[in-house]
């Protein structure tokens, strides 16, 4: 008997198939396609629109760099927005942090959300924490409408390439995020493969380097996205990643798979390839 196979593109000439039991879950939502995929190595997956968001085996890789760095770069982090995010995994990371006033997190799919509490509730239970408002809505509204100020601001959107995702890559979202910030704030996101999209990339962080007076890429591996390190961006109106550091607050009580002080600093190491290119 053939196995299952889940097939997907990292370029036009390259592409990854792993080896599954099956789908546990498919439907449409107002927005895209939401697939649940069993697979032999990477657990279960949530998959958008054919696109891998998140796999058992190394979502943790993805959240904990999204959001600790950030916050470990910020001397007192207490109002969050995170952008996305409806399976929960990055409300599961900044609700570590004792400090934290409060996180607004605006997801404009509530199927996933409801997809994500039933198949990762080890995820998704974080949306439930009392210090955490969940608004299903455009975030692109939200901030528009919003008179609230964040210290932290987390872009946990999937790719620019899916439709629904394309206006949170935009210099105006940008500009919007920027006067959402407190003075000392800082906006993380995911970027994408540096590797083998480096042009879309490279366009994303124009538009952020546009917008904020700082601005970085970092990386770090999540093998079920692409084959090379995977690209974040850091950007603020003040606090560099590498030298305005809040550490200290890093201790044995504090939990994480991946992250820690020595990781946050090397992932803004760039190979010099990408150092000429960022």
């Amino acid at each position: 008997m053939l196995p299952h196979v889940f097939r997907y593109e990292i370029s036009p000439h390259v592409w990854v198939c792993l080896e599954c039991d099956g789908i546990l879950h498919s439907s449409q939502s107002d927005f895209q396609k939401i697939e649940v995929v069993q697979s032999l190595d990477f657990g279960r997956m949530l998959v958008l629109d054919g696109v891998i968001n998140l796999t058992e085996r190394d979502e943790f890789v993805y959240h904990e760099m999204l959001a600790h760095v950030p916050l470990f770069s910020h001397p007192d982090p207490q109002q969050i927005l995170i952008v996305g995010g409806g399976d929960g995994g990055t409300a599961r990371e900044v609700v570590k942090h004792k400090g934290i006033k409060k996180i607004q997190l605006v997801e404009i799919d509530g199927e996933v959300i409801s997809v994500s509490k039933r198949y990762f509730p080890s995820l998704a239970r974080a949306l439930d924490h009392p210090k955490v408002n969940v608004f299903v809505m455009d975030a692109l509204r939200y901030l528009k409408e919003t008179e609230e100020t964040f210290d932290v601001i987390l872009i946990d959107s999937t790719d620019p390439v899916i439709k629904q995702s394309g206006g949170l890559f935009t210099v105006p979202f940008y500009k919007d995020c920027l006067n959402a910030l407190t003075e000392r704030g800082i906006l993380a996101a995911q970027v994408g493969d540096i590797g083998f999209e480096t042009n879309l990339v490279l366009g994303v962080f124009s538009k952020l380097k546009a917008v904020f007076p700082v601005a970085r890429i970092y990386c770090a591996p999540v093998p079920s996205y692409t084959m090379v390190p995977y690209g974040f961006a850091f950007c603020s109106k003040t606090i560099h990643p590498e030298m305005d550091l809040a550490l200290s607050r890093f201790d044995k009580s504090f939990q994480t798979r991946y992250y820690n002080p020595q990781i946050h600093r090397a992932a803004f190491a760039l190979p010099e390839h990408h150092r000429k290119d960022f």
